[in-house]
C-alpha cells in the first residue's frame, strides 16, 4: 500500500509539474508575441521621429503604453509560474531562472524552455537597441530645438544703441522683441 501511495503522489506531482510547465510555456509564448509587437512599435516610432509626425507619434506612444502594460502583466504571471515550477522541481524559488528550470525538466521540455528563453532574450535586446536609437534621435532633436530657440531669443534681446555723442543709451525693457528700431 505504501508503494501505491508513493506512486500516486509522484504521479500527482508530475501532473502538477506538467500543468505548471504548460502555463509557463503558454505565458512565454504570449510574452514573445507582446515583445514582437513592442519591437514593431519602437521601429515605427523611429520612422515617425525621423519624419517628425507629432500626431502619429502620440498614437504610437499610446499603443506602446498599452503593450508595456500587457508585458508587465505577463511578466508578473511568468514570475509566478517560474516560482511554482521551481518549487515543483526543487530549484531556487527566490530567483528562478528559465535555463536552470530547463535543466531540471525532461529533454523536450527543457529544450523548449531554452528556445523560448533565447527568443525572448533576443527580442528584448532588439527592443532596447531600437529604443536607445530613438532616445538619441529625440535628444538630438531637442538639442536642435533648444539651439534654435536660443538663437531666436538672442535675436530678440535688446541691443545697445549709441547716442549722437557716442555714449550708450539706456535700454528700455519694452525694447526687447523689436527687430528694427526706427530712431534717428
Amino acid at each position: 500500500m505504501e508503494v501505491k501511495s508513493e506512486v500516486q503522489s509522484d504521479g500527482q506531482s508530475g501532473n502538477r509539474k506538467n500543468e505548471i510547465y504548460n502555463l509557463l510555456s503558454e505565458n512565454l509564448d504570449q510574452l514573445i508575441k507582446a515583445y514582437r509587437s513592442l519591437l514593431e512599435i519602437v521601429r515605427k516610432e523611429k520612422d515617425i521621429l525621423v519624419a517628425a509626425k507629432i500626431d502619429e507619434l502620440n498614437e504610437n506612444n499610446k499603443a506602446k503604453d498599452a503593450i508595456l502594460v500587457r508585458v508587465r502583466s505577463l511578466e508578473n504571471s511568468r514570475m509566478k509560474c517560474a516560482r511554482d515550477l521551481a518549487l515543483a522541481t526543487n530549484t531556487d524559488v527566490d530567483q528562478p531562472r528559465l535555463l536552470e528550470l530547463a535543466s531540471k525538466l525532461d529533454e523536450a521540455k527543457g529544450d523548449r524552455l531554452r528556445n523560448l528563453h533565447s527568443v525572448l532574450d533576443l527580442l528584448i535586446k532588439r527592443v532596447s537597441e531600437v529604443n536607445k536609437q530613438n532616445e538619441e534621435l529625440v535628444n538630438s532633436a531637442l538639442k536642435n530645438i533648444t539651439g534654435a530657440m536660443s538663437a531666436i531669443r538672442d535675436t530678440l534681446q535688446a541691443k545697445p544703441t549709441y547716442a549722437k555723442q557716442g555714449a550708450m543709451l539706456p535700454q528700455k525693457s519694452d525694447a526687447a522683441g523689436n527687430l528694427v528700431r526706427k530712431e534717428v
